[in-house]
């Protein structure tokens, strides 16, 4: 037997090995399917600890419903037999869990328990709005009330100077929300009305988003409170309101506090809507709590739990992410370097597309992934062109190579530490995700684009670089699947199809797809 059917033998064994542990799972895989996809899974637990007076003694606390962007489950009311349990729905739809004792002057603690999955939620907003037709169905998001004085004095010429030389019902929304956010951010754990926070110029969540929608109901867009928890993996007191506006027969969430713009981040937990407090209870008792938060590892495609996970089988790396070992981020770009890997090899060697490097268009990829496409590539052009340009009176004086290198990265990190202050100063996002891992990959690349220029010159190391980006982008539309870190963990089999399907790309000697472009004039 010679090398090259042993070759192909052990291929057809690996293959073989890896599909027969990968069937053994699919069933209760495909089982288990679940299409909701969150972003993130917490376990939240409202802790709840009270006197009761020689009285009956009443505690109520918002709970949260399933809808489009979370599902609640796993939903358990935890306390001692004195207190008797009940819910009660509002006109508004807020779910209120009520817990009542006649035992009296005595402790009791009490634990709301419940399973979190959120998915984040954007929205595009038009510039022009639809005129609301069904005015009586909305008529309370345009009154004014007590807290948010939408009539008053100092708020409608407020909004009349936001409103000046704005086009659009979008612009207009733009500047009520950057005027709120400019509004300096206080922990102030008092009720803070819309008007107050004029006249203090300070204000915390609630008191911003009050302003927010008073502002917009004096314009007549529809808008009203939302109240829930920013889920963290900790233990907190604090819950968070953020308002909502109508848009086109459709709720849209503005964050004032945290410049949300139609957006809700994913561990954003709603709870309630309207103007409301999340605890209310019986007067002068004594009374105090907690909200103990949980993070969750989860496979966005799995309905199952993590032991029902663990229990697929043996053959998964489903315990280190358990473990914490690993941080996710690392194990994710641990994963996904084979497959990006096997994506560059197969560009390079059939397309043939010509890069700086095997793993450097995937590790800029996954740079790009923490950065944002757009503004990720545009900065990484910048950069390295300008350590091209930077170059290049250096080689005018004969400096020696890796001197002119140092310099240049140095004045390229020098320029992102630039970047970067900039971006915390005026509120730019973009400038601010340079973080170590992508500055390290930026870096790698200025450093191969450099040598490139030496070696190749300016016009071969400009195509090359070009090539790069093509490849990058390609790499990066792949490896943004949230769903493939998953199946590699669960699936790690999928390594071993990797190793065969490269050793048949490294046997490839066909022509080149580039050269069929290249040569057209001998294929017609």
């Amino acid at each position: 037997m010679n090398s090259q059917t042993n070759l192909k033998v052990a291929l057809l064994l690996i293959t073989i090995i890896a599909l027969i542990s990968i069937g053994v799972k699919i069933q209760p895989i495909l089982k288990n399917y679940d299409d909701f996809n969150p972003d993130m899974v917490y376990a939240i637990n409202y802790n709840y600890f009270f006197k009761s007076e020689d009285k009956s003694t009443t505690v109520k606390s918002f709970i949260p419903k399933t809808n489009t962007r979370q599902r609640i489950s796993e939903k358990q009311s935890i306390s001692d037999s004195t207190l008797v349990f009940t819910k009660e729905i509002s006109e508004k739809g807020n779910i209120r869990g009520i817990w009542n004792t006649n035992h009296k002057n005595s402790y009791h603690t009490l634990h709301y328990k419940f399973v979190y999955e959120g998915r984040e939620q954007s929205f595009t907003v038009p510039e022009k709005f639809n005129l609301i037709t069904d005015k009586y169905k909305y008529e309370e998001f345009l009154l004014p009330t007590s807290n948010i004085q939408s009539d008053h004095k100092k708020i409608s010429e407020l909004a009349k100077q936001l409103k000046q030389n704005t086009q659009n019902d979008k612009q207009v929304i733009k500047n009520i929300l950057d005027h709120v956010v400019s509004i300096p951010s206080a922990p102030i754990i008092t009720l803070t009305d819309a008007l107050t926070t004029i006249e203090q110029n300070k204000a915390s969540c609630n008191g911003k988003s009050r302003l927010f929608v008073a502002l917009a109901r004096n314009l007549g867009y529809p808008a009203r409170i939302k109240g829930g928890i920013i889920l963290e993996n900790t233990e907190k007191r604090t819950s968070h309101v953020w308002a909502e506006l109508l848009i086109n027969q459709t709720w849209v969430p503005f964050d004032p506090l945290n410049n949300h713009f139609a957006y809700l981040p994913a561990n954003y937990l709603e709870i309630y809507q309207g103007d409301e407090f999340l605890i209310t209870h019986t007067p002068g008792i004594q009374f105090d709590y907690a909200y103990q938060i949980k993070k969750m590892n989860h496979i966005s495609f799995l309905n199952m739990n993590s032991e029902e996970i663990r229990e697929l089988s043996n053959i998964s790396l489903w315990k280190v992410v358990e473990s914490g070992v690993m941080p996710q981020n690392a194990l994710n770009l641990l994963l996904l370097l084979p497959i990006g890997g096997l994506l560059v090899a197969f560009l390079r060697n059939v397309v043939g597309v010509k890069t700086f490097g095997v793993f450097l268009p995937v590790l800029i990829a996954f740079s790009l992934l923490q950065t944002g496409f757009i503004s990720g590539i545009i900065l990484f052009v910048v950069l390295i062109l300008l350590v091209g340009l930077i170059s290049y009176p250096f080689d005018k004086i004969g400096l020696l190579y890796t001197p002119k290198l140092v310099i240049s990265l140095s004045i390229m990190v020098g320029l992102m530490i630039i970047a970067t202050m900039i971006g915390i100063t005026y509120n730019i996002i973009w400038l601010t995700t340079l973080t170590f891992f992508p500055t390290i990959i930026l870096t790698i690349a200025a450093e191969r684009f450099s040598r490139a220029t030496v070696e190749d010159g300016y016009r071969t190391a400009i195509d090359k670089l070009f090539q790069t980006l093509i490849v990058t982008a390609i790499c990066y539309s792949v490896l943004s699947w949230s769903w493939l870190p998953s199946i590699l963990i669960i699936f790690p089999e999928c390594i071993l199809l990797v190793i065969t399907w490269s050793m048949l790309l490294g046997r490839y000697i066909g022509i080149r797809w580039v050269e069929f472009y290249r040569f057209r004039p001998l294929f017609t």
